[in-house]
C-alpha cells in the first residue's frame, strides 16, 4: 500500500469496516446480531442500553440512539473513540487496511437451526387483536413466549425451510419502546432470502393460486378461511423466493396499505411476470389482518376463483 493511498479516506472506508474496528478494540463481544445489523451498548460513551448502538453491516454505518445521538462511517467512529485528528485516524485505519489485505477473511459462521419446540401461549391478546383464534395459533406453533432470553416479551411464531424443516422462531416485539428500531427478532444468520413463511404448507396445489402477504398474521387469518398464503417477512423479494413462486399459476399480492407496501407491490408485479399476478390495493394504513373475514375472502376469491371450489 503506498503512503499516499493509505491516507485516502475513500480507499480506507472501502477496505476497513466498522465491525473490523470494533473487533480490533475488543468491543465486538458486547454486540449481537439482529438481522444483518449489530446492536448493543454504545462503546463511545460507555452506555448500557442493550439496543442503543446500531451498526448497519450492509451500509458500513453506525448510530447511537441514546446519549451520543451521533452516527456516521468508520472514520467518524475512530475519531470519536480516540478523540483523534483526521490524520491520526487515517494512519490507524491504514494499519488495519494493511493487516486486512494480508489476512484471509474468516468464513462466516454457519446458520444453526433451532428444532426444539417452545412453550407458547396461543391465547395472547395480541393474536386475538389480529383475529387469530387459539386453534390456528397452535397449528402454526405461535403464541406469547413464556420464558426469558432472546424472545422474552415477544409473540413468537415458528419458521420452516421450503421443505418443512424447522429453523427456529421469529419474535414480534410487543413493547413499543423496544420496537422503535425494528418490530421483529430473527435468528442470527437466518437464510431469510431463501424462505417464504408457510410455503411448505401452501405450495402443494399451484393451480389454486397463492396469496402473498408481508407477515405471518395475515397468513394465519387467510388459513382460517382455507386460503393458501405465504409471507415475505417484509416487502423485499429475492431471486430465491421468486423461484419458489414461479410454479404458481396465479398470484395475488396483498401487501399492507401503506406507501412501502404499494411500492413493493409494483416492484413484485414486474418481477413475477409472466405469472398471472394481481394486486389487491388495501385502504390506507390497513393491513390484511385488519380486514373482516367477509372482505378478506371476497378480495381473494375475486382474483383466485379456483379457491371457491375448496371453500369449507
Amino acid at each position: 500500500m503506498t503512503p499516499a493511498r493509505s491516507l485516502d479516506f475513500r480507499f480506507l472506508k472501502a477496505h476497513v469496516t466498522v465491525e473490523r474496528v470494533l473487533e480490533a478494540r475488543g468491543l465486538l463481544a458486547s454486540l449481537r446480531l439482529r438481522g444483518n445489523n449489530l446492536v448493543g451498548p454504545c462503546p463511545i460513551h460507555g452506555g448500557d442500553a442493550p439496543n442503543g448502538f446500531v451498526v448497519s453491516r450492509a451500509k458500513n454505518l453506525w448510530y447511537c440512539f441514546t446519549r451520543c445521538r451521533a452516527g456516521g462511517d468508520v472514520v467518524d467512529l475512530v475519531c470519536l473513540l480516540d478523540r483523534s485528528s483526521y490524520r491520526e485516524t487515517a494512519l490507524y485505519l491504514a494499519s488495519l487496511a494493511g493487516a486486512t489485505a494480508h489476512r484471509p477473511a474468516p468464513p462466516p459462521p454457519a446458520f444453526r437451526p433451532f428444532t426444539a419446540r417452545l412453550d407458547l401461549n396461543p391465547r395472547a391478546p395480541f393474536l386475538a387483536s389480529k383475529g387469530i383464534c387459539p386453534a390456528t395459533a397452535r397449528a402454526f406453533d405461535c403464541g406469547l413466549f413464556r420464558g426469558s432470553g432472546f424472545l422474552e416479551g415477544c409473540v413468537a411464531v415458528r419458521l420452516h425451510d421450503p421443505r418443512g424443516q424447522p429453523l427456529g422462531y421469529a419474535g414480534r416485539i410487543l413493547d413499543p419502546d423496544r420496537a422503535r428500531h425494528g418490530k421483529w427478532k430473527l435468528p442470527a444468520r437466518l437464510p431469510k432470502r431463501s424462505l417464504l413463511f408457510n410455503y411448505h404448507r401452501a405450495h402443494g396445489h399451484p393451480h389454486r393460486g397463492l396469496v402473498v402477504v408481508e407477515d405471518p398474521w395475515s397468513v394465519m387469518r387467510l388459513a382460517q378461511l382455507r386460503i393458501p398464503a405465504v409471507a415475505l417477512l417484509g416487502t423485499a423479494l429475492s431471486s430465491e423466493q421468486a423461484a419458489l413462486l414461479a410454479p404458481c399459476s396465479r398470484i395475488l399480492l396483498m401487501l399492507d396499505g401503506d406507501a412501502a407496501g404499494r411500492l413493493a407491490a409494483r416492484d413484485l408485479l414486474a418481477r413475477l411476470a409472466p405469472t398471472q399476478v394481481g394486486v389487491a390495493e388495501l385502504p390506507d394504513r390497513l393491513d390484511p389482518d385488519q380486514l373482516d373475514d367477509h372482505d378478506l375472502e371476497a378480495i381473494c376469491r375475486l382474483f383466485l376463483p379456483a379457491l371457491a371450489h375448496h371453500k369449507a
